[in-house]
């Protein structure tokens, strides 16, 4: 390139793309596409840093190009667990609590849990109890595998108080059911 008055001006020596680098936008294209297949939406985030956009008590509120300010309802949320989480078993409380405590020791709760679904067919959100009991085993012995690096110890106690806050998620939604039941009666 040569500079003529502060204007740049192509030389004669100037190519056009070559197919190396076509490849190489192909592979750039062909790695975004991977990212968006592995939930990692970069241009959506991108775009969304640039929305003017807030959220106040359960509504969206967008700016609009006008000055404006448009108001959505947020009406539901549905959350996507990975195959872990959707081993956590739904217990009676005093057997989360137990299975919390027993987390101490990384791994033996997540393992009485596994046996509650097996033996005491609990729910998990897995569509079969074996497979429930299978990831609860496996998060079990990983748990004993990665204590040593303190990794395991956190990742039974949080799984502790996840199963003690399923329990008890489903014993209120069971007595907002029963209060609706004798309302409707």
């Amino acid at each position: 390139m040569s500079e003529e008055n502060g204007n740049a001006k192509p030389d004669s020596t100037t190519k056009e793309p070559s197919e190396a680098g076509e490849r190489r936008e192909s592979k750039k294209h062909h790695h975004k596409d991977w990212l968006a297949v592995g939930g990692i939406g970069i241009e959506k985030r991108r775009r969304s840093s640039n929305a003017s956009y807030r959220i106040e008590n359960n509504k969206v509120l967008i700016d609009t190009p006008d000055g404006g300010v448009e108001e959505f309802e947020i009406v539901a949320t549905n959350e996507k667990h990975g195959s872990f989480r959707k081993a956590v078993p739904t217990l009676p409380v005093p057997l989360a609590v137990l299975c919390l405590f027993l987390n101490i020791i990384p791994g033996l709760g997540t393992t009485v849990s596994a046996f509650a679904v097996l033996c005491g067919g609990y729910p998990t959100e897995h569509e079969t109890r074996s497979a429930g009991v299978c990831w609860n085993l496996l998060a079990a012995i990983l748990q004993v595998i990665l204590a040593p690096i303190i990794v395991g110890i956190i990742w039974s106690m949080q799984r502790g108080v996840i199963i003690v806050q399923e329990s008890l998620k489903k014993k209120i939604e069971e007595r907002e059911e029963k209060a609706q039941e004798a309302e409707n009666a």
